[in-house]
């Protein structure tokens, strides 16, 4: 596989060509989220490692930039982004190549971790999950590795927020088993006070349904008073990826 995929025409960031720090053909992850499109997590861990070399890294993406321009490059793949130890590097690499901003789609799962804090402040985006206002929710939709609670990841990503000096937003996937909390995690939203708060549900192929536009925007009334994007509103840019077959793997797209 190759670490990089894309452009992705993304609601959220714009073009976003993907870096995948994972590079695995099955998810290994913190999680195993009952929605998530890649299915069931093959290695459910909060264990970090080097899974590519920055050599790997650096080439692909500098192939990739010479052949697109995407608006914004995106740690995200095949797994919890920041289970790579050597994503410092990465950046680090990247941003010898290019200017272009450059992103993370977490979990938040490691946020507590301050090696990952650190890290993490390199970037100019980030947006960090939070789906439960509990632990019992929490553990029902993510299914996370052992050790990780709804408490430690969500200090993790307010610990992250006071630190960070870019966009910090917060995306926020609303299902079945979720939907009836809005107003909890709205609550929880206004403590962390995001950039952004993101507004989703899976309208790609996975396991559970896709909550309707009208559900999505009664769930986002809830949210008054900060700054919210919705899936079912946000455009879509054009995106031509360079290879489709590696941006299938990790979307399941249609080839």
């Amino acid at each position: 596989m190759k670490t990089v995929y894309g452009p992705v025409a993304s609601w959220r960031l714009g073009k976003s060509l993907g870096v995948d720090l994972i590079c695995s053909p099955k998810k290994i992850c913190s999680f195993d989220c009952i929605y998530c499109q890649l299915e069931k997590t093959e290695k459910i861990t909060s264990k970090r490692d080097t899974f590519v070399s920055i050599n790997k890294v650096r080439e692909e993406v500098k192939n990739a930039i010479e052949h697109t321009t995407p608006d914004v490059i995106t740690f995200s793949g095949m797994g919890e982004p920041t289970l790579a130890n050597n994503m410092h590097e990465a950046i680090e690499t990247i941003r010898e190549l290019t200017n272009i901003p450059l992103a993370i789609l977490t979990n938040s799962s490691l946020l507590y971790d301050e090696n990952v804090q650190r890290t993490l402040h390199n970037l100019d985006i980030i947006v960090a999950k939070l789906d439960a206002p509990n632990q019992e929710l929490f553990q029902k939709i993510s299914h996370p590795a052992e050790g990780i609670t709804f408490e430690k990841t969500l200090s993790g990503i307010k610990a992250m927020k006071k630190k960070f000096h870019g966009k910090f937003a917060l995306q926020i996937m609303f299902i079945n088993e979720n939907k009836n909390y809005a107003n909890e995690l709205a609550e929880l939203s206004r403590e962390i006070e995001p950039d952004e708060v993101q507004i989703n549900t899976p309208l790609r192929p996975c396991a559970v349904p896709p909550l309707t536009k009208k559900e999505l925007d009664n769930i986002e009334k809830s949210f008054t008073g900060l700054n919210t994007i919705s899936v079912y509103h946000s455009p879509k840019p054009m995106a031509d990826p360079l290879d489709k077959l590696e941006l299938f793997k990790r979307r399941r797209m249609e080839l």
